[in-house]
């Protein structure tokens, strides 16, 4: 019999029937349970998404705030894909945040603002967007939020790369972070990471050799070969 796969958990079910000439599937205890427990949470899903959606714009930006702090992506922070939906958000608001932190928990208002309102974001000193931004992708411990070096590039680091040499001097402090940089996701982010093994100090080399006028810079696959890029760069 086929393996029938459910809940993301492969499980093998056969049995006989009395006679002995059909084979037929039968649900366990554990599928049973994993089941409920998967309906439970797609409840609890949109339960959440309704709530967010009945916030004011106030509630949601603070929010935004707090979610920027726990490093949450755009992507996978309600409150940003329930205000990026608005057309009547603040922009007074979120650059009332961005110029009172200037750390990574602006970094979810900076990139709302820069999907709603290009002026005036385009109006935030570029010093501002990049302590915002270089602060976020210092203390970032999964790198989701800026994408793969290479391959593809998220909103953040399309923001990062706008700033220019304002981020020069993090981001050159940076090459000297060899901590991994993780990026989590589907089959393709798995193999990209296990070949390429980035670390913080590779995206900062990307973004810097980008920023430097190198538009189609690539990152080399062997680490020995980016250490070396590195090791010119800083002398």
């Amino acid at each position: 019999m086929e393996p029938k796969e459910e809940v993301g958990l492969i499980l093998v079910l056969a049995c006989l029937c009395a006679g002995g000439c059909n084979a037929r599937r039968k649900e366990t205890p554990v599928q049973t349970q994993m089941k409920t427990q998967l309906e439970q949470q797609e409840k609890l899903a949109a339960h959440t998404a309704q709530v967010y959606k009945a916030m004011d714009n106030d509630a949601l930006i603070n929010k935004l705030v707090e979610q920027s702090a726990r490093e949450r992506e755009p992507f996978n922070s309600l409150a940003y894909r329930e205000l990026v939906t608005r057309k009547n958000v603040d922009s007074k608001a979120l650059v009332a945040i961005v110029n009172d932190k200037k750390n990574r928990d602006a970094v979810l208002p900076l990139l709302l603002l820069r999907k709603l309102d290009e002026k005036t974001y385009s109006q935030i000193p570029a010093e501002v967007r990049s302590s915002v931004l270089t602060d976020a992708l210092e203390q970032s411990k999964t790198f989701n939020m800026w994408g793969l070096p290479n391959f593809y590039l998220e909103d953040a680091s399309k923001a990062l790369l706008e700033c220019g040499e304002s981020a020069y001097p993090r981001l050159r402090r940076m090459l000297s972070d060899t901590r991994p940089a993780p990026v989590y996701g589907g089959k393709k982010a798995y193999m990209v990471n296990k070949r390429y093994q980035f670390r913080l100090c590779d995206y900062a080399l990307f973004f810097l050799k980008r920023m430097q006028g190198d538009a189609i810079f690539v990152l080399p696959v062997s680490v020995s070969d980016r250490d070396v890029l590195i090791k010119a760069m800083v002398q």
